[in-house]
């Protein structure tokens, strides 16, 4: 089961899921807010990839979320 958390950044509320490892040493996430996902590959650097986006339950071609680099600079110190 993966390991989730639920950060209020910008004052956003987000669900981080861990997804899985990836071979890189990275890790996949899922960060969810009231409407929106993203599927993102984070390095051990800490750079992002986004891979799916979804809007409403609904495959969207969503933009990077502005509070992206800071849930991920926070997950670096939990």
């Amino acid at each position: 089961m993966p390991d989730s958390d639920t950060l209020t950044i910008r004052g956003t509320e987000i669900e981080a899921t861990h997804i899985d490892a990836l071979a890189n040493g990275g890790a996949r996430f899922d960060f969810e807010t009231a409407r929106e996902r993203y599927r993102v590959d984070v390095s051990r650097s800490g750079s992002t990839e986004i891979v799916t986006t979804w809007r409403d339950g609904q495959l969207a071609d969503l933009d990077e979320p502005e509070w992206l680099d800071d849930v991920v600079a926070r997950l670096a110190t939990v």
